[in-house]
């Protein structure tokens, strides 16, 4: 991961912090690079992805492997174990997806099932491949990874994509409608392997792989949706000059064109010649290399229960700094932009920060290549919830809530 604000952040100001109402509670567990951190709607234990190729499971404060891979997965680079989304209806089928990088260098995505919603780890001979997606060869980075479902659209899954690596996309084929690479994808998967495409796809029965909801993406390393209002956050990482976030309102149709190669964030490029594609939609934010950072990390809509004050305040940070920023949508325009890198105090420096996360019950989480996770949390939590976190046990109580890298 690497690189950014914009025009956008030159006339931004961070807005003062008139309180310390956040602080970053590390977790007594440790992982080996963790780069993901998800849990099925309700569920109280958190599920922890390992680039190399593990999910771990942390239940009452017990660790333990959930689901191995590392046999299947290529980890070299921004290669590895990089997406992981809970079906809608866990609950019941106990099938989940994850997105890997497989020892031909090509994105995986699978589902497996789990032998009942509270099985404490899943056979990996359950694998059934949902799609592939062909990587350019001799190239390590902007692999994406990430996957995720909508609450609005729960039987569609959503497939971020990168370009494949290399700098400024050299065959352009986050432009190419005939080529999932530099793509949002969304598809029906089907039991048992195989997807359908949902009819609504804006490229069916038009030029264009009908799988693809939206292009021009350099490397979509992380995003979300949020999971009360179903907007979906898009955070692309960029090339030398600008980091973006793209923000797709719910019932935003599909098809948009975010631009890359010949648009990074709201510039033009000057690294390729290729003039501004017609109709290509500038994103939500975006921040130059020499403000807050080189690296995206796209985090979550806040939607916890530790501090009300914050609900509606989209998290995101910075692989090259480690900074944490929020803000906020204010009918389609980002507002209250605030750092939190010193008020939350996290463990990471520069080059650390791979992810946020959220468990089941809308807790926020951070987490970094040196192992570790914190949940972010409000500055003073009741004694019995601190109490019960030193324990490992935060997660088991439903009043705490109320509801690697890419370059």
């Amino acid at each position: 991961m690497r690189q950014f604000i914009s025009s956008t952040v030159a006339i931004w100001a961070l807005t003062p912090v008139a309180s310390l109402a956040l602080q970053s509670q590390v977790l007594p567990q440790t992982f080996s690079t963790p780069v993901f951190l998800s849990a099925p709607a309700n569920d109280t234990r958190l599920f922890v992805v390992e680039k190399a190729g593990r999910i771990q499971l942390l239940d009452n404060g017990v660790q333990s492997t959930f689901l191995d891979l590392s046999a299947l997965v290529s980890s070299a680079g921004e290669r590895g174990l990089l997406g992981l989304a809970f079906d809608p209806a866990y609950a019941s089928n106990g099938r989940f997806y994850v997105n890997y990088i497989d020892k031909n260098f090509n994105t995986v995505v699978s589902s497996f099932t789990a032998p009942s919603a509270s099985a404490s780890s899943v056979d990996a001979a359950t694998e059934s491949q949902v799609l592939s997606v062909s990587q350019p060869p001799g190239r390590d980075n902007h692999k994406a990874g990430w996957i995720g479902f909508r609450s609005s659209d729960p039987g569609q899954l959503y497939i971020a994509t990168g370009d494949g690596g290399a700098g400024n996309d050299p065959n352009n084929v986050a432009q190419n409608l005939t080529n999932n690479l530099g793509k949002i994808l969304r598809v029906t998967p089907t039991i048992g392997g195989g997807y359908t495409v949902p009819a609504d796809n804006p490229f069916v029965g038009v030029t264009g792989n009908d799988a693809i909801w939206a292009y021009g993406l350099r490397n979509p390393y992380r995003n979300s949706f949020d999971r009360l209002s179903g907007d979906f956050w898009i955070a692309d990482v960029g090339q030398d000059a600008r980091e973006e976030i793209n923000l797709e309102l719910q019932g935003t149709a599909g098809g948009r064109n975010y631009g890359w190669r010949a648009r990074e964030g709201s510039a033009d490029n000057p690294a390729v010649p290729d003039a501004a594609p017609a109709g290509a939609v500038d994103p939500f934010f975006d921040y130059a290399h020499s403000t807050f950072g080189q690296s995206i990390i796209g985090g979550y809509v806040y939607r916890g229960s530790g501090e009300p004050g914050l609900d509606g305040s989209y998290f995101f940070g910075d692989f090259a700094t480690g900074r944490i920023f929020s803000l906020r949508n204010d009918s389609g325009n980002p507002m209250g932009l605030t750092e939190r890198t010193a008020e939350l105090g996290t463990p990471f420096g520069p080059n650390q920060l791979s992810a946020f996360g959220e468990d089941g019950l809308g807790n926020l989480y951070a987490m970094g290549i040196n192992g570790q996770v914190v949940l972010i949390a409000a500055a003073v939590p009741e004694p019995a919830t601190w109490a019960m976190l030193l324990a490992g046990l935060l997660l088991t109580s439903r009043a705490c809530a109320r509801r690697t890298i890419p370059a």
